[in-house]
């Protein structure tokens, strides 16, 4: 017996819709295939992740959730450098920390985004990508300024 796995036709928790057959999570990991053709969009992969994480809350600890919210924030409006997040995070995941929340405890609520990832993974339109993922980053801090 075959399962069939069945895939809504949007994500219960960012909204995007499916694009070329791919659920967000795919689109994600197309985006991330890109990144090795494309330094520029490479540059951007904090923010591809953290721009992807912050529009799936359900799956994190509200503390990660959390410390995600203010590197985002601080890297966006404030100029922290990659480099100072990845130190500053390195020191915060050491030992047993847990990030993710086990599946049967995660409860996804959607949230209707200004843009989600499928505004940024354009189907053989890897060209600008780059600037697709910051102006995605962007009207993400603008949506959590007002929430």
């Amino acid at each position: 017996m075959n399962a069939i796995e069945i895939v809504a036709e949007t994500c219960p928790e960012c909204g995007a819709p499916l694009v070329h057959a791919l659920d967000c999570w795919g689109q994600l990991g197309a985006m991330i295939a890109w990144e090795w053709q494309d330094p520029e969009l490479m540059a951007q992969h904090f923010l591809t992740i953290a721009s992807y994480n912050l529009q799936h809350p359900a799956q994190f600890t509200a503390e990660a959730l959390a410390g995600l919210r203010e590197q985002f924030i601080d890297h966006l409006d404030n100029g922290v450098p990659i480099q100072e997040i990845r130190r500053r995070v390195s020191s915060l995941a050491e030992g047993n920390t847990k990030v993710l929340i086990p599946a049967a405890d995660r409860h996804p609520v959607l949230h209707h985004w200004p843009m989600s990832i499928a505004d940024v993974y354009l189907p053989d339109q890897p060209a600008a990508a780059a600037d697709r993922v910051k102006a995605w980053a962007a009207s993400i801090r603008t949506e959590l300024r007002r929430g």
